[in-house]
């Protein structure tokens, strides 16, 4: 399980490396020391962790690799000039975004009932992906070893949008915690450091204390859903509305998915770093802006495909433009010579993964992962030739009111004071422009574009972070300047009415935000939380019979119900080994399989660990799949009778009388 003290370790070190070669990098980007602070943590990850993955090609991951790539990172910025001190940043701000922090870090942790059980909230069943934090940390090599499928055993490749995991495994790395403790600090420090960016920006467009504090209280808030559901029904809101998705507010995804909120991240750093490098950077300086730039960009790929990739690649574009063309005529050339110098930083850094996703999608098949259709939003009350018609609209005028009712209307009053000239002055206005570029082309690629490459519309649900991210920090903006004439005789009532409305829609989506606390804390009890409490004895016994490079079989389906959808995920969580066929779950993820190879995989194992298998089935799973190692449980049918103990194959290593047996492979030639 997640070790108290390992975790406490992890969140202070998580700071001190992306925070301290942020902070030096903030300096030189106009920020003042402490608003340096809010700026640190974003700009840190979205530097380090693409440098470090880089050098780690090269030597292997370690210590040395680590340390020396923060401090490369922070070197960097002896070549930009300091700020001088400005307005003074509310510390205050930092600590509420770290409180935050702890709603999508509970959500990972598991809970102790009182019978001993252990309970897990549902956002665990999206962090199964510890498995590849743990690889990474354990052995070292990049790219990683896949741990959920290796053809006849081998080491593998990984796919899969990993840097967000790489950073993890940093921590686990220096730590010596496991990759539990490690996901869940790194969690925190992503939400941390998404709140942060939001009040750092909200500090630059309005400096002072108010705006830095209600761009949090508007991030903060989710969905109008339990509202309307208590005003109108359950039932009437399904008929009325698509169902709740993953396309959600800043807390409920950094729950989830937060490799997908580090990627947002970056990208609004890279937009920050395009608005400075316009600002009239040149020489050496221009040359290490690019270099930050290129970085970023490939911190926002390497951890999401969807937010990273196909979302940036438009809407980072479409703000690369904005701040090419709104800018004088001087300086454009030299500007876009450094953006292209940027872009190639960018792809050779990414080339690697690009590369190995290209060639699993080929080898997947499946055609095509993206397709251009509307995002669903009208239920199932409405004919479905009005739905068809009517859900392009519905996004802006529906979905995103209901989903985002604290930064939605607040955000785009904000960017209004901010283009008419009513507040932030003119600085203001040339971040704002690409700022806003990347927002509204952002919620375009969710609103328009569909991925099929796995079971769920990532691109849909993930695109939209960015907008999220920028909306908050304009809410902040716009709910202060309220507040301030709401202080002024002259505008008092206009200021009133303007604050009592937004904070009304922040109240709105409040009640979600405590729903989506409370499961985190709380998690959800399974039939199958007592046998999981046991587990970790089991895979400490797995851990001493086969090293890190031996594949293992376990039962998919064991302990299904400990999520509401299946996942084997007490290996995935506790056992520090691979597997040679993780489930169809985390293979869609990970493996390079078509969908046919996937079922026929998963049947196999099924029919096995079910008690039905032959020693034909238990032959494929030595030679096809490569497993060196068999773990059998009493909650597996095939207990009893137990194919493998009949079987040359493999040899009894261990067992703990009614609980496992373990096998590892015996040297009989094929």
């Amino acid at each position: 399980m997640v070790s108290l003290p390992s975790l406490l370790l992890c969140l202070p070190l998580a700071l001190v490396l992306w925070g301290i070669p942020g902070w030096f990098l903030a300096r030189g980007l106009g920020q003042g020391r402490t608003a340096a602070l809010a700026l640190a943590p974003a700009l840190g990850w979205a530097t380090q962790t693409p440098a470090a993955l880089a050098v780690a090609h090269l030597f292997g991951l370690s210590p040395v690799v680590i340390i020396g790539s923060a401090a490369l990172v922070s070197l960097c910025a002896l070549a930009l000039p300091r700020a001088p001190a400005g307005g003074r940043f509310p510390l205050l701000a930092l600590v509420v975004a770290g409180l935050l922090a702890l709603v999508p870090m509970l959500g990972v942790l598991p809970k102790m009932m009182p019978d001993g059980a252990i309970a897990l909230a549902s956002p665990i069943y999206d962090h199964a992906k510890i498995i590849l934090i743990d690889e990474i940390a354990q052995n070292g090599t990049i790219p990683p070893a896949n741990p959920v499928f290796g053809a006849g055993g081998a080491a593998g490749t990984v796919a899969y949008y990993y840097l967000w995991h790489f950073g993890a495994a940093e921590l686990a790395l220096l730590s010596g915690a496991h990759g539990w403790a490690a996901d869940a600090a790194a969690t925190w420090f992503t939400g941390f450091a998404a709140l942060a960016l939001v009040a750092g920006l909200a500090f630059r467009l309005r400096p002072g204390s108010s705006a830095p504090l209600l761009a949090l209280l508007a991030a903060s808030a989710g969905s109008l859903r339990p509202v309307l559901a208590a005003l109108f029904g359950g039932a009437r809101v399904d008929l009325a509305l698509e169902p709740a998705s993953g396309l959600a507010g800043l807390l409920y995804q950094t729950s989830w998915s937060p490799h997908h909120v580090a990627s947002a991240t970056a990208c609004v750093i890279a937009v920050l770093l395009m608005a400075r490098l316009r600002a009239g950077s040149g020489g050496g300086q221009g040359a290490v802006l690019a270099g930050l730039i290129g970085l970023s960009a490939a911190a926002a790929f390497g951890s999401s495909l969807w937010v990273g990739g196909i979302t940036f690649a438009l809407a980072g574009t479409a703000a690369a433009l904005v701040v090419v063309f709104s800018g004088p005529t001087k300086g454009r050339l030299r500007f876009l010579a450094a953006l292209a110098g940027a872009a190639l930083v960018a792809l050779a850094l990414v080339a690697p993964l690009l590369m190995a996703q290209i060639h699993a999608a080929a080898t997947r098949g499946g055609g095509t992962p993206l397709q251009l259709t509307p995002l669903p939003v009208l239920g199932p009350g409405w004919p479905d030739a009005a739905r068809a018609v009517l859900d392009p609209l519905a996004y802006w005028l529906v979905l995103l009111p209901v989903e985002f009712p604290g930064i939605l209307f607040a955000g785009v009053a904000g960017l209004a004071l901010v283009f008419a000239g009513r507040m932030g002055g003119r600085s203001a206005r040339q971040i704002a422009r690409p700022l806003a570029a990347l927002a509204v082309v952002a919620l375009a690629v969710s609103a328009t574009l569909q991925s099929t490459a796995g079971e769920n519309n990532d691109l849909g649900w993930r695109a939209v972070l960015p907008a999220v991210l920028v909306l908050a920090a304009f809410a902040g903006t716009a709910l202060s300047m309220a507040l301030f004439w709401a202080m002024q005789t002259r505008r008092a009532r206009e200021g009133r009415a303007l604050l009592a409305a937004g904070l009304a829609l922040v109240a709105l989506g409040l009640p979600d935000t405590i729903a989506l606390a409370h499961r985190n804390i709380t998690g959800e009890p399974s039939a199958d939380g007592p046998v999981f409490a046991d587990d970790p004895a089991l895979w400490r016994a797995v851990r001493r019979a086969v090293g890190p490079e031996v594949r293992i079989a376990s039962n998919p389906a064991r302990l299904e119900k400990l999520t509401p959808w299946p996942i084997n995920l007490s290996w995935a969580l506790l056992s520090r080994r691979r597997s040679c066929f993780g489930g169809q779950e985390m293979a869609l993820a990970f493996a390079p399989l078509s969908a046919s190879k996937r079922v026929d995989a998963a049947m196999l194992f099924d029919r096995v660990f079910a008690g039905t298998g032959t020693a034909e089935d238990v032959a494929t799973l030595r030679w096809t799949f490569g497993c060196g190692a068999i773990v059998v449980t009493a909650q597996d049918g095939a207990w009893s009778p137990d194919p493998f103990a009949s079987s040359a194959l493999y040899r009894l290593a261990e067992e703990e009388d009614g609980r496992w047996r373990i096998y590892v492979a015996s040297t009989v030639a094929r």
